[in-house]
């Protein structure tokens, strides 16, 4: 079970918001939504969950601290790995239990940030479902 979401969207993304994903590349879990309009994913379905990004960045300043990071509802801050300047990119595995969790792909950097214009896509996101059934104690099922 798996969503893949893309944006092929110019967008600046302010300080502490999200990237807004145009494009439903593949959706195969109905316990996942996607809301359009404010970037924010939702996981309805207790479980174990693969999440992996990427987005292609152009910045104005190059003194300017440039990361992304998976922000959710239950305190996750998962912030990417930066391979370049221009690209980051991260993944994380969350736990979802009581049968919800909300979160996005948000910009934690120092400032705004362009999605790269010279690219068709511009961000990518994937989430998949590893794991059937997850305790909140840490104790897999």
């Amino acid at each position: 079970m798996c969503l893949q979401m893309q944006s092929t969207l110019n967008n600046i993304i302010d300080k502490d918001q999200p990237i807004i994903f145009n494009k439903c590349i593949i959706d195969t879990n109905p316990s996942i939504t996607y809301n359009y309009s404010t970037g924010h994913f939702t996981i309805n379905s207790n479980g174990i969950y693969y999440i992996r990004w990427w987005a292609n960045i152009h910045t104005c300043n190059d003194s300017d601290y440039v990361s992304l990071s998976i922000k959710s509802c239950k305190g996750h801050n998962i912030e990417s790995c930066t391979t370049k300047k221009e690209q980051l990119c991260g993944d994380a595995i969350v736990s979802v239990y009581d049968s919800h969790l909300n979160f996005s792909l948000t910009n934690n950097s120092n400032s705004s940030v362009g999605l790269c214009p010279y690219t068709n896509i511009k961000a990518n996101l994937s989430i998949f479902k590893i794991s059937k059934s997850y305790i909140k104690n840490d104790s897999l099922l």
